[in-house]
């Protein structure tokens, strides 16, 4: 019989150094413990980490009992909580959208509103913003993974994309994301 496996959702924010990510991902291995989902970035000077670990009942019990104390160690402030992998949505494909605009207002809640009102699910968001080194102009790129509902008409989706894209003077793209 399978070993059942648990999971554990940690959110980590704290000064960005050197090695941290390493060390991070080192105490967690050294605890028994699987990352299952990992996304590291830097945010400003800050360093963040979202993870899904999964491991046996003693894994998680050290893990559990050790992230307080690491999370001094390492700088961290950390929040964790038990939580389960998704679910398959098989009545769902997965797309990409990728937007480029003119820094503005509300650029990401207009799109946000837009994909909630054509009833897709937005499963993950990146930002960033930078000055044009060409134009000196102040630019945002917007990345979504968004899944759509296998009775959406792709094209017809892809059409009001376009169309909220020209209304918020951005360049957008929406392909299926291949895996």
């Amino acid at each position: 019989m399978p070993e059942i496996k648990k999971h554990l959702s940690i959110v980590a924010l704290g000064r960005n150094r050197d090695k941290l990510a390493r060390d991070l991902v080192g105490a967690i291995a050294r605890r028994g413990c699987e990352i299952s989902e990992c996304r590291i970035t830097p945010l400003g000077d800050q360093f963040s980490a979202s993870m899904l670990l999964r491991g046996n009942w003693s894994a998680m019990g050290k893990m559990e009992s050790a992230l307080p104390g690491l999370a001094e160690h390492l700088g961290l402030a950390v929040q964790f909580q038990h939580s389960r992998p998704a679910e398959a949505q098989p009545d769902f494909r997965p797309y990409a959208a990728e937007v480029v605009a003119p820094q503005q207002p509300g650029l990401l809640g207009e799109l946000l509103d837009f994909f909630t009102d054509q009833g897709t699910q937005v499963i993950e968001i990146s930002a960033q913003s930078y000055e044009s080194g060409l134009t000196g102009a102040f630019m945002c790129t917007l990345h979504l993974a968004v899944n759509v509902p296998t009775a959406h008409h792709p094209q017809t989706l892809r059409d009001a994309f376009m169309d909220v894209c020209d209304d918020l003077h951005a360049d957008g793209l929406l392909d299926p994301i291949k895996t």
